[in-house]
C-alpha cells in the first residue's frame, strides 16, 4: 500500500493564485491555523491526493471561495508546475467500509503553480497557500468543470489535488495541521493515481490546510459578477468536533 511520508517544514507565506472578485460569506470550513511541523510529501506527476471533509451545517450551503496550502523544498523548479483541484460527492463504490469520491462537481483544470521557496523573504519560507475565488470556481474556461452557482454542498465531500510538470528529484507535498477550528476531517486521506481510490492513513493523523466559505443563498452567475450585483452575508462560526476513522 503506498504511504507518503512526514517531513519537517519551515514557516509559510500565503499568495494569491488566482486574482478575481472575492465573495466572503460563512465559514465552514478552516484548518489553517496550526502547523504541526510536518508535511504529507513524496507526491509524483498524477497522483491524486485528498481529504474528506464534513462541514455538519444545518442549512445548504453554496460554495464561494476555497483555499489550500502546498509545500516544496526546492529551490527552483525547471519547468512550469501545475495542479488540478478537483471536489467529489463521497457517492463512490466503498473502500475499507466508506464510500469513495464518486461524482465530481468541480474541476479547476491545470493551473501554473509558483515554487513556494523565498530567499528574499524574511522568513525564508517554502509554504505557500492558493486561492479559488468565485469567478475561479465559475470560469468557463477551457479543461475547467466549474461549479454550478445553484449547487448547495454536501455535508460531507472531498477536495483533491493533483500536480504535474515535476520532474528529476523535484517534490511538492501539502502541510499536516492540528484539527480544525471549522468543521471536521476523519484523519485519513484518499489517494488514486491509477483510477482506483484507496483510503491510507499515516502514523499521525493527516489534516491539510484548507478553507471553505460559503453562502445560504446560490452564488451569483458570472455575468452577474461582472456588473458587481454581489450580496455580503454575516460570518458563522460552527465549531465542530473532529472525528477520526476507527
Amino acid at each position: 500500500m503506498k504511504r507518503f511520508f512526514l517531513k519537517a517544514i519551515c514557516a509559510g507565506a500565503g499568495i494569491v493564485l488566482a486574482g478575481s472578485v472575492g465573495v466572503r460569506a460563512d465559514l465552514l470550513y478552516q484548518n489553517t491555523t496550526t502547523q504541526t511541523g510536518s508535511i504529507l510529501s513524496g507526491f509524483v506527476n498524477g497522483q491524486q491526493i485528498g481529504e474528506e471533509i464534513w462541514l455538519g451545517t444545518l442549512l445548504p450551503e453554496y460554495l464561494t471561495n476555497f483555499s489550500f496550502e502546498y509545500y516544496s523544498q526546492d529551490s527552483s523548479w525547471s519547468g512550469t508546475v501545475t495542479a488540478d483541484v478537483r471536489f467529489y460527492e463521497n457517492n463512490g463504490v466503498l473502500t475499507n467500509g466508506y464510500a469513495s469520491p464518486g461524482t465530481l462537481f468541480y474541476d479547476s483544470g491545470a493551473v501554473a503553480f509558483p515554487n513556494p521557496i523565498s530567499y528574499n523573504a524574511s522568513p525564508a519560507s517554502n509554504t505557500l497557500t492558493a486561492f479559488f475565488e468565485l469567478s475561479d470556481l465559475q470560469s468557463l474556461a477551457p479543461g475547467v468543470t466549474p461549479l454550478d452557482p445553484n449547487f448547495a454542498l454536501p455535508t460531507n465531500f472531498t477536495f483533491t489535488v493533483t500536480f504535474s510538470g515535476l520532474t528529476g528529484d523535484e517534490s511538492v507535498g501539502l502541510p499536516i495541521f492540528e484539527p480544525p477550528g471549522y468543521g471536521t476531517n476523519y484523519g485519513d486521506y484518499w489517494y488514486d493515481a491509477s483510477g482506483t481510490w484507496q483510503l491510507l492513513t499515516n502514523a499521525v493523523p493527516v489534516a491539510f490546510g484548507a478553507e471553505f466559505n460559503g453562502s445560504v443563498q446560490p452564488t451569483p452567475e458570472p455575468s452577474v459578477l461582472c456588473l458587481g450585483a454581489l450580496g455580503g452575508a454575516a460570518l458563522m462560526a460552527m465549531a465542530r468536533r473532529r472525528q477520526q476513522r476507527g
